[in-house]
């Protein structure tokens, strides 16, 4: 059985000169890079604030700028990396995995400043990512990056990005909505999806590609007498990634996604684990027929199809405590990760289970170690 990681990134330090992914467009973002990650975390309800309520980079991140300043070094929230192919090829082999899905570097959430030129830089950040891991492409896959406002030209990109070794590709929201006119679960969106089963991706719902819409939230007076602080904003801020998590999957579930693309996989990464066993259950109750809510349109119910096409990985690291727990209860849902190389993760991802992991039942365990993820991709009739 082979063990597959569904959620590992790809990070640089320092990029050579005109080696940047996103060179043509640098001059858009913040010189800052204290900025950079305070928009990252905090992006969606910073935009929400009103401007002269509105907190720096430096005081929205008041105890990364502290340990910066003890260390003597940039602000960051991960550890420097520099992440290559035979680096990560080597700790793979050293912990027990097989396979890694890679994610691209935080300079995808740069994205979000170049509206009508991000399809250009997609281009690019997929062929940057693919470059780097072409020479263990057997088992690092990359996952892609797409402008879901062109529908037909993100399938477009899905295939070109397949050629080059992805496996799988982001999708986002922009401040709570969708990126183009209509939510994917309308019938416009079949062309994605279609694109994606037909070459062998799953879609990857990730932190940092939830944007929530904080209109009228957002102020909750943190900087006003009696007001929490900054740490109760930076709080709030972290709040909706969920609820946007389950839009996207509502949209699709109820709009007969699903239905029509019974290969589809969505997985869920870094988006906490403990609140999907009661998610399920509402929905395969809310599939029932009822005088209220009426027949129910589609063959397969709705906790049928959300087990089949939905997958969740936790992240202990990011508090899912009851990742075990949960697994035990919807065993074919949950899928491995280690979030290598991020703070949250873990650079011995299987120990970190144990001694609990070796209690289970063998059968799940290998489920969930690779079985689970193995099944995603041979269904649409190119395993890994």
């Amino acid at each position: 059985m082979a063990v597959i990681d569904v959620d590992t990134h790809w990070e640089t330090a320092a990029f050579a000169p005109g080696a940047h992914p996103l060179g043509p467009w640098l001059d858009r973002f913040p010189a800052d890079g204290v900025e950079r990650l305070a928009y990252g975390v905090a992006g969606d309800l910073l935009r929400a604030l009103p401007a002269d309520r509105r907190p720096d980079g430096r005081t929205m991140l008041p105890a990364l700028v502290r340990m910066a300043e003890e260390r003597g070094g940039p602000i960051i929230l991960h550890p420097e990396h520099d992440s290559t192919s035979a680096e990560r090829v080597a700790w793979m082999d050293r912990v027990g995995i097989d396979h890694c899905l890679v994610n691209p570097g935080g300079y995808w959430q740069m994205l979000d400043y170049l509206g009508p030129d991000r399809a250009a830089a997609v281009s690019r950040c997929n062929d940057y990512l693919a470059e780097r891991l072409a020479d263990h492409a057997d088992r690092l896959h990359g996952v892609a990056v797409v402008d879901l406002s062109d529908l037909a030209g993100a399938a477009a990109e899905l295939e070109r990005a397949r050629e080059r070794g992805h496996r799988a590709f982001f999708l986002y929201t922009v401040n709570g909505r969708p990126p183009g006119p209509v939510p994917p679960g309308h019938p416009d969106w079949d062309v994605v999806w279609a694109a994606a089963t037909g070459l062998g991706m799953v879609a990857s719902i990730h932190i940092g590609n939830t944007a929530a819409d904080f209109t009228g939230w957002a102020d909750i007076g943190w900087d006003r007498p009696g007001g929490g602080g900054i740490g109760a904003l930076t709080r709030l801020a972290n709040t909706q990634r969920i609820h946007v998590a389950q839009n996207l999957l509502v949209s699709m579930l109820y709009g007969g996604v699903f239905d029509r693309h019974p290969d589809l996989t969505v997985v869920l990464e870094e988006m906490k684990i403990g609140w999907l066993p009661w998610f399920v259950d509402a929905c395969t109750r809310q599939a029932l027929p009822s005088p209220g809510l009426g027949d129910w349109p589609y063959q397969a119910g709705g906790g049928e199809m959300l087990r089949r096409n939905v997958k969740i990985t936790p992240l202990p690291g990011l508090g899912d405590v009851e990742a075990l727990d949960v697994l035990v209860r919807l065993p074919e849902m949950c899928l491995f990760s280690s979030d290598y190389p991020h703070m949250e993760g873990n650079a011995d991802p299987i120990d970190v289970y144990q001694p609990a992991l070796d209690r289970l039942d063998a059968d799940l365990r290998d489920r969930f170690l690779g079985g689970n993820a193995a099944e995603v991709f041979a269904r649409t009739g190119d395993p890994l």
